[in-house]
């Protein structure tokens, strides 16, 4: 193992981290945090162990935080990745689109919340750098980190095992930050170390002296030096000081100190800073307030210089040991200097400084969200700012909508009601406010501005941030009032008059009038067609085929849904498009499609991971049904976990917990279900999309009260929620998949009545669709109600055609008890075998226990067990058997899922259940298993 240059008194510190980085060459990734006091040689310990790490042949990516940065979401973690210019290579070019957001714009967000995209992004970027070979990812100042970036990290940290990734962070206990103690300090995290940094011992201190004064150091030299406390940085200061005084006497290899007494740090700091010329310093006073991350070329504009003036003060303040040689970008050598210049900086130079330096990135095309920075503290220049904000605002609603509103704060202070642009400040103003999720603040200044305003443009606008504030606040009566206030408007234009009045659709079956949201969308979609009004259509489309699979799904309702999402996506908002994909999946999971349900899912997923907010849970929520359905249930499972990672604050947390805690029942895991139900019920998911999943949660809960043989419980939920419906959604339309098991509880309690009508419900529903689950759901019932074996078999056959393997077992077991209740005990048997092998394959146990007990009569002998294998290569399901196939072929989790169609964060669960199942740690390890057990001619992992 080659070892890093040693560095004085670090050398325990460097040990350590030498065989971290060597065991995340190796594959098994690890993360280190060196915290320590300022100028303790944090700095100069991540330097030296990113130079070994890139010795090592790693990738390495560095960033230092600055204080600066805090106020954007992503700086720190964009600018490590090398995200935050104009990137070349491709997965760094697509994190950068996803970044920018653009096709987020206008949607309204979440408080508080760092945008999920561009988190799953930017992983996703990593994983594919480790990927092509071993990666250090290296962060010093985290205390300056923004707390988007340290959510990545967090989130890296959580799978850093499985990478040959190398993670190292530096911070300082003060500042204090939260977030970055909760990384610093985390519990439970798998290879995890904490470097301390402490002050250099009385050895060290000595052979450190002698290193930089050039002899043995003598009594009083040594007790100068105690003020220093073993600080590297203060004895650097402390000798060169002494040094540029000529007060160090070297005799006999002995220095010794001609000085009485020991300044302190920053006496030490400001003495080198004497040195300079005024010249040179009055400039770097000017950088110290830009910052570190200027180049060479913005800090001449800024100081009016020409380049030759400008590299005789770089020279300068290198030779002066104020700043260190990086090449194209001011770097001082340490942030004690820097504060110490800026210090000296009067609050009105440094508030001119800060307006220069906007203008100057301005004017070369920066990113608007580095010219923010410096416009935050800079002198008020209205006229610069609300042009520069007309012109940006757009690019910083997505970028960082929080840092906007500040800047459009202070511009709508300065700014004339009477100037041209202030209409354009308060549009940006309300859009910004509703991109934070301040959907409050949004809805009262669009109000504000609607009432004052005479421009159609301008109350269009409002008036659209209105209804969406309101629904994105799970009041769509309060949607429903204003969208008819809009279509009311004299002064809108048709077509968007057309548009509100269709919008009005969707307002009204969010709050359950469905025959009413179907009248207006009927009416709706007329006048679009009339008008060719993509936009309008789409609304109407989404509605009536909604309507159609509540009331009567089938081939009408299902062709809608296909209408609605063929209609050109550029004619509409992208995330009203990704809404009609995810919606049309639904539809082809109810009707038993599940390739073409596959398939919507697969084409919906790009427009997904760049959008985020409440499509990623969604989108994850929707392959979970079908992977549930289908009986797929770990591969359920692992969208339930990737969508309860995406799901908080934007909802859809209940429905996923709900197919969970559905899982862990049928399989005989009670307290997990518990754990699961008990979290959905401290839930309330807002918006309208989540309430047409209440089914799920209500299900779970019955199977839990069935559980406990508290049936009569059960019944109760399920009857009542049939009659009176689930909210406002009507019980008969959205239950209809439940009617077995409303029918078989009414029999066990004795109720006919309610048999015979959920029954005819079921044929109704089958009358529409002839989906073939739904058929199985009416021979079921009928089969239960007449006690009829041979239509529960052709229920079972029923089930089997639509690929439901839980129903299908059920129809068997039931058919088998019929059966040896009529004396027909080989019959019974066949079938009971049937069911058993079908709960086998699902892990159903407690299906198979329960089975077992109804039959026992005819049970010959006690059934040996099912070897359920939940550790080992028998564990494996064949999803994952595909993705160990991928890895073992170097494939990373973002390739993976685009090969599988499926999304990273999906693979990336997959992935973390495989190496638990094989008791491994990394990805290494297992692509090496895979190989040993496979010769290469075994065939190619396929999607």
């Amino acid at each position: 193992m080659t070892h890093p240059n040693r560095l004085l008194g670090r050398e325990k510190e460097t040990a350590t981290l030498t065989r971290l980085a060597a065991r995340s060459v190796a594959g098994e990734g690890e993360t280190a945090f060196v915290v320590g006091e300022a100028g303790v040689g944090k700095t100069a310990l991540v330097e030296q162990m990113a130079a070994h790490a890139e010795s090592l042949g790693m990738q390495v990516l560095c960033h230092a935080g600055q204080e600066v940065e805090r106020q954007h979401p992503f700086a720190v973690m964009s600018a490590c990745l090398a995200v935050d210019a104009a990137p070349t290579d491709p997965d760094r070019a697509r994190v950068a689109e996803i970044l920018r957001g653009e096709v987020r714009y206008g949607l309204p967000g979440a408080i508080g919340a760092a945008d999920a995209a561009t988190v799953e992004a930017m992983l996703g970027l990593v994983e594919e750098l480790c990927a092509r070979g071993p990666a250090a990812l290296i962060l010093d100042d985290l205390q300056w980190a923004d707390p988007a970036s340290l959510l990545v990290l967090r989130r890296l940290m959580a799978s850093v095992h499985q990478l040959p990734l190398l993670i190292i962070g530096a911070c300082r206990p003060v500042p204090r930050v939260r977030e970055v103690d909760l990384l610093v300090h985390s519990i439970g995290v798998r290879n995890h170390t904490v470097v301390e940094l402490t002050p250099l011992s009385p050895p060290d201190v000595s052979q450190m002296l002698a290193a930089l004064s050039g002899g043995r150091p003598g009594p009083r030299l040594r007790r100068m030096a105690e003020g220093a406390a073993g600080n590297p940085l203060y004895l650097r200061e402390l000798v060169d000081a002494l040094a540029r005084e000529r007060a160090i006497d070297i005799r006999g290899g002995t220095a010794e100190t001609t000085a009485r007494c020991s300044p302190s740090l920053p006496n030490l700091i400001k003495h080198r800073l004497a040195c300079l010329s005024d010249d040179a310093l009055h400039a770097l006073r000017v950088a110290a307030v830009v910052g570190d991350n200027c180049t060479l070329g913005e800090f001449g504009a800024v100081i009016g210089r020409p380049p030759h003036e400008v590299l005789g003060i770089i020279t300068e303040a290198q030779a002066a040991g104020v700043l260190r040689d990086t090449g194209d970008r001011l770097a001082f050598r340490h942030d004690l200097i820097r504060h110490t210049l800026a210090d000296a900086v009067t609050g009105p130079v440094r508030s001119m400084v800060h307006l220069k330096a906007a203008q100057v990135l301005a004017g070369a095309g920066t990113a608007p969200e580095r010219v923010a920075e410096h416009l935050l503290y800079a002198a008020p220049q209205g006229e610069f700012l609300i042009a520069w904000l007309v012109e940006s605002a757009p690019r910083l609603t997505t970028r960082s909508p929080a840092l906007l509103l500040r800047l459009l704060d202070r511009a709508l202070d300065i700014a004339d009601p009477a100037d041209p642009h202030y209409g354009d400040l308060r549009l940006h103003h309300v859009i910004a406010h509703l991109s934070c999720g301040h959907l409050a603040e949004a809805d009262d200044e669009a109000r504000h501005v609607l009432a004052r305003t005479q421009d159609p443009g301008m109350e269009c606008a409002m008036r659209w941030v209105i209804v969406q504030a309101a629904l994105a606040s799970d009041r769509p009566d309060v949607a429903l009032i204003e969208s008819r206030a809009a279509r009311a408007s004299a002064r809108l234009p048709a077509i968007e008059r057309n548009r509100f009045h269709a919008f009005s659709a969707v307002c009204l079956f969010a709050m359950g009038e469905v025959q009413q949201a179907g009248a207006r969308a009927m009416a709706a979609r007329r006048t679009a067609e009339d008008a060719g009004d993509p936009h309008a259509l789409a609304y109407a489309l989404q509605i009536l085929a909604a309507k159609g699979f509540l009331e009567a799904p089938g081939a009408e309702a299902l062709e809608l849904a296909r209408q609605a999402v063929r209609l050109p996506p550029h004619s509409i908002h992208p995330a009203q498009h990704l809404g009609l994909q995810l919606a049309l999946a639904n539809f082809y999971t109810e009707l038993d499609r599940s390739q073409e349900a596959h398939h919507t899912l697969a084409a919906a997923r790009t427009t997904t991971e760049h959008i985020g907010g409440l499509f990623s849970p969604w989108y994850h929520l929707s392959c979970a049904l079908l992977a549930f359905n289908t009986g797929r249930w770990d591969d359920a499972l692992a969208d339930v976990e990737a969508g309860l990672d995406l799901a908080q604050p934007y909802a859809m947390s209940r429905p996923l917990r709900a197919i969970a805690a559905l899982i862990a029942l049928h399989r005989g895991q009670h307290d997990i279900a518990q754990t699961h139900l008990n979290a959905t019920a401290s839930t309330q998911d807002p918006g309208s999309i989540a309430r047409f999943y209440e089914y799920l949660p209500l299900s779970a809960s019955v199977r839990l009260d069935e559980a406990h043989n508290n049936t009569k419980d059960a019944y109760s939920q399920l009857a009542t929620a049939f009659d009176q419906g689930i909210g406002h959604l009507p019980g008969q339309l959205i239950l209809g998949f439940l009617a077995p098991d409303i029918v078989q509880l009414a029999l066990a309690h004795g109720d006919t009545t309610t048999a015979h009508r959920v029954t005819t419900a079921a044929q109704r529903r089958a009358d529409h669709s002839n989906a073939p689950n739904h058929l199985g759901d009416v021979y079921r019932c009928q089969g239960l109600v007449a006690r009829d074996p041979h239509l529960l078999l052709e229920a079972a056959r029923h089930y089997h055609t639509a690929s439901r393997p839980l129903h299908e077992a059920h129809a068997y077991a039931d058919a088998a008890e019929l059966l040896a209740h009529i004396q027909r005990p080989a019959e019974a048997r066949a079938r009971l075998s049937q069911a058993l092998e079908i709960y086998d394959s699902l892990g159903a146990s407690r299906d198979s226990a329960r089975a077992l007990f109804r039959l026992r009569s005819i049970t010959r002998s006690p059934r040996r067990a099912h070897d359920d294998a939940r550790c080992g290569w028998d564990a494996l399901t064949t999803t994952e058997h595909i993705v160990a196939g991928h890895v073992a072929r170097g494939h990373s989790n973002p390739q993976i899922g685009t090969l599988m169609t499926i999304s990273r964060r999906t693979v990336s669960t997959h992935v973390s259940n495989i190496l638990k199942k094989l008791d491994m740690t990394s990805r290494v390890q297992l692509a090496a298993e895979v190989i040993r057990r496979h010769s290469p001619d075994d065939g190619q992992p396929t999607g």
